[in-house]
């Protein structure tokens, strides 16, 4: 789960950088004590849904902080998938998205939301659409997509579909070539 509360710590293992979860909840949280890996599922069991999406949407966006360019942000890493909004902007801008897929949206968690965003999984679990009112910060949602091979993103910002010079893909906030788009797993 990707929440914010301040600059992550990184580690090290078998040549890969995991960088701490972040939090906006207003309490510190701490990481759980070690235990055996007996006692834990397999990453790969508990990831399996997740694995292999496609290489341009790996990664937070760097230039992704509350107040950054208007648009839409989305990533994967080994919390899920993220889709977020912000502006630099102290004026409220609205921004919709309809997600859909041949998998299953599970296991969302809303990101710092006020009582007029909203968040919807329908179509048995086919459909996500989140609607944001966005002002200098961040508002977003985590979910996981269980099977499926593809998700389709229709990213809109005040009632009209934003350019796609306005969405950020992964690490090195690509833009797609248009909007709506789509992202396929990879095989592998």
């Amino acid at each position: 789960m990707w929440r914010k509360i301040g600059i992550g710590t990184a580690v090290v293992a078998a040549g890969v950088i995991a960088f701490a979860a972040w939090s906006s909840s207003s309490s510190a949280q701490t990481p759980p004590a070690t235990t055996s890996t007996a006692t834990q599922p397999p990453a790969a069991a508990a990831n399996a849904d997740m694995d292999h999406w496609a290489a341009r949407i790996q990664g937070r966006p760097e230039s992704l902080d509350a107040g950054s360019t208007r648009g839409w942000y989305f990533w994967h890493d080994d919390n899920g998938l993220h889709l977020v909004t912000t502006t630099p902007s102290d004026r409220v801008h609205y921004f919709t998205a309809v997600l859909t897929s041949t998998g299953t949206f599970r296991d969302i968690d809303k990101m710092r939301l006020e009582n007029v965003d909203d968040v919807k999984v329908s179509d048995n679990g086919h459909r996500l659409v989140v609607k944001f009112h966005t002002h200098d910060g961040i508002d977003g949602v985590n979910f996981h997509l269980a099977g499926g091979d593809a998700v389709r993103l229709h990213l809109d910002q005040g009632g009209q579909t934003i350019d796609p010079s306005n969405i950020f893909l992964g690490r090195f906030s690509v833009h797609p070539d248009h909007n709506p788009f789509t992202v396929r797993r990879q095989e592998g």
